[in-house]
């Protein structure tokens, strides 16, 4: 376990307004911005030297069909001048977020190599529909450089779950104690297994099997859209009259992995449970 103390301003006193994240002993620093602030935020010279910094950006919107949100992921040596470019291109996004260091010390070489890997980090993980077209050729870098650059990436991560965009896989969500131990759902004769995170997410496994046909009820429930969206992007497929895990997966809860798997509404803490048939509500029963 690894605490960080991080700060997050609210610069218009709003909770989804403009937001600053620092975190300590870092010299990076994230930004967030609801489209319609933008020229707010140009016209502050409290930001004037956000204009022409080298950064990396993240456009984020709610797609058409609910479900995951789109992502688009950019960099740029003078971001004013991109995102009004980007304004002129893509009419779908409503939240910009955007990283930059504030010591100059993430150059246009570094910020190229953060671009790369965060597309391909996005479609490895699978909780967002990629607005990138193209994957980006990784630039060479310095092998010396490489780690500060992967900590930039691991913050950024780290990050964008506080601006609830929770879309990368947290390398420091492991399982350990209690939830170490092997869990499985099922349900019309498909059986899941996967492990619970310490962040309280749940990693389905790559084999998992999850009901094929959707009950009735499921037609219009909150979690048909992401199951529609698996399929699209390929994580779940269909294979001998069930759906199939093609890779694991990161739900953001244990229900949320048991509504996509038995294809119905579901409480994960009572259908995930041990090989002692104990369920996840008994195993983390307040004594």
């Amino acid at each position: 376990m690894n605490p960080k103390k991080i700060t997050v301003f609210l610069a218009d006193g709003l909770p989804k307004g403009v937001r600053e994240i620092r975190i300590d002993q870092w010299s990076g620093k994230g930004l967030c911005v609801p489209r319609n602030k933008l020229n707010a935020i140009f016209q502050n010279e409290e930001y004037f030297d956000l204009q022409n910094k080298t950064c990396v950006y993240f456009l984020i919107g709610e797609s058409e069909e609910g479900g995951l949100n789109k992502v688009y992921v950019g960099e740029a040596d003078g971001f004013k001048q991109r995102i009004k470019q980007q304004e002129s291109k893509k009419d779908w996004w409503k939240d910009v977020m955007v990283f930059i260091s504030q010591d100059d010390s993430l150059t246009k070489t570094g910020a190229k190599y953060l671009e790369s890997i965060c597309i391909e980090r996005l479609k490895n993980a699978g909780k967002c529909i990629s607005e990138n077209s193209n994957q980006p050729r990784q630039p060479n870098v310095p092998r010396e450089d490489i780690s500060g650059l992967e900590l930039f990436y691991e913050n950024i991560a780290l990050i964008m779950p506080l601006l609830g965009s929770d879309i990368f896989i947290q390398e420091t969500g492991t399982p350990s104690g209690k939830t170490a131990q092997r869990l499985y759902c099922s349900g019309k004769g498909a059986t899941a297994e996967g492990v619970l995170l310490d962040d309280g997410k749940l990693r389905v496994l790559k084999g998992s099997e999850a009901v094929l046909k959707d009950t009735d009820s499921f037609i219009n429930h909150p979690y048909k859209a992401l199951k529609d969206e698996l399929l699209k992007i390929g994580r779940i497929k269909e294979d001998k009259g069930k759906l199939v895990f093609t890779d694991d997966y990161v739900f953001d809860s244990p229900s949320a992995a048991a509504a996509i798997i038995l294809a119905r509404s579901a409480s994960g803490p009572l259908e995930w449970k041990n090989k002692d048939g104990q369920s996840l509500k008994k195993i983390f029963e307040i004594k």
